[in-house]
């Protein structure tokens, strides 16, 4: 078995490579496992993933699973026991759009997303203009359909506080890599308006997660994306080991920045 870095630390000059979960799992109390990227690719389960859940099960250690979804909590549940994960093997989903809904004051809120999806921000009042907002809420992106320009114009002049629910600043899309969420947000930033994030690598989504599993003393955060699961996981004072798949599929793991505690091939066990 592999030497262990200490949980969170930040001083290894490049992560440590691991051959399969099994390798360290024993060092942690309760693991932050993203999404997209590492559990499935969007549309079916990673080959390893379901060993992996169980294994975790059998070993007692509790699992959350994280997203950058602007979508409540129980949208990417489902999704996920749809795609084959039983129930039982995580304690739940946690995204930054329960994040968001969970600590929300404002009744009125002008909406920016994709056309057509139902987000769950039940008892919120989407207005049609949003200077009757009384915040912004960027839960997804409708690109291409609505450029950045068309963002742009709907959003100049405004002085409406806003919460981005997902910092991703690119999407893929069948047209090939499009503005997300975080692309706008940071527009209306530039624009001169206030933005929240929620989301990773914020640490409200961490703080979040870590009750959800019983705040136990060793958290590993496992991710695809230095940017957002690295930097996230350290940031909250957490191990973490990057997964090459999803966003850092066909990268050298060695030019990565930041380096994460550890890392592997693939999600396996």
């Amino acid at each position: 078995m592999p030497q262990s870095a200490p949980p969170g630390s930040r001083g290894a000059e490049s992560g440590m490579e691991i051959n399969a979960l099994r390798d360290i799992a024993g060092q942690f109390d309760g693991m932050l496992i993203d999404q997209f990227g590492v559990i499935h690719d969007g549309e079916k389960l990673y080959a390893g993933t379901l060993r992996v859940l169980s294994e975790l099960q059998e070993l007692g250690i509790p699992v959350a699973v994280m997203t950058n979804s602007g979508k409540r909590a129980a949208a990417n549940r489902q999704r996920l026991v749809k795609m084959g994960v039983p129930r039982s093997q995580f304690v739940d989903a946690v995204s930054s759009g329960e994040v968001a809904f969970q600590s929300l004051k404002a009744t009125k809120a002008y909406l920016i997303g994709k056309d057509g999806e139902d987000y769950g921000f039940d008892g919120i009042t989407f207005v049609a203009d949003p200077r009757d907002a009384e915040v912004l809420l960027i839960l997804g992106s409708n690109t291409p359909k609505t450029s950045l320009d068309d963002y742009r114009k709907l959003l100049s002049g405004l002085a409406l506080p806003a919460i981005c629910c997902n910092p991703d600043k690119l999407m893929l899309t069948p047209k090939g890599l499009m503005p997300a969420p975080g692309a706008i947000a940071a527009l209306y930033e530039s624009l001169g308006g206030h933005v929240t994030w929620i989301g990773k690598p914020y640490a409200s989504i961490y703080e979040h997660a870590a009750r959800l599993i019983g705040n136990p003393e060793r958290i590993l955060c496992i991710g695809d994306s230095p940017e957002h699961d690295v930097v996230g996981g350290r940031n909250a004072g957490f191990a973490t080991l990057l997964i090459m798949t999803g966003v850092s599929a066909g990268h050298d793991p060695a030019t990565l920045s930041p380096q994460p505690d550890y890392w592997m091939e693939s999600f396996k066990w």
